[in-house]
């Protein structure tokens, strides 16, 4: 008889770390970082003193240009080597954060300092995320 090939145990563990992603994630995931990001920037600027619409309208143009490029990144991160992945993805992590302490008050030389600190630290993560899971 015909009987299906025996499963190794490295296809049952290669197909459980890599489930499928569902296909709302790739708009999914962006929309609720840029929520989380915009809040956060409305939080910030409202609490330094600027007006309910103004820290409002902030955190909306925060919200749209991170949920955008997190979109960008996401369409073309299969075609990306993975040294590049997470040179983008601390990039973006490092902007973020740089920017959201710069509203916080600070100067922009710390504000900087800040963002490249934690933009190394995710880069670093990320290329051990990727090359530890990379068959």
């Amino acid at each position: 008889m015909n009987a299906p090939a025996a499963i190794t145990s490295r296809e049952q563990r290669h197909h459980r770390l890599h489930p499928p992603p569902h296909p709302s994630a790739s708009w999914m995931v962006p929309v609720v970082l840029g929520i989380l990001i915009g809040g956060w920037a409305i939080f910030i600027d409202h609490n330094q003193g600027s007006s309910i619409p103004a820290a409002f309208i902030l955190g909306i143009v925060a919200a749209i240009v991170f949920g955008a490029v997190c979109y960008g990144i996401g369409t073309i991160q299969s075609k990306l080597l993975p040294e590049l992945r997470a040179a983008l993805y601390g990039g973006v992590f490092g902007c973020a954060i740089g920017f959201l302490y710069n509203i916080s008050g600070a100067s922009n030389y710390r504000s900087s300092g800040l963002g490249l600190g934690v933009g190394l630290a995710m880069a670093v993560a990320a290329f051990y995320v990727f090359h530890a899971h990379d068959d």
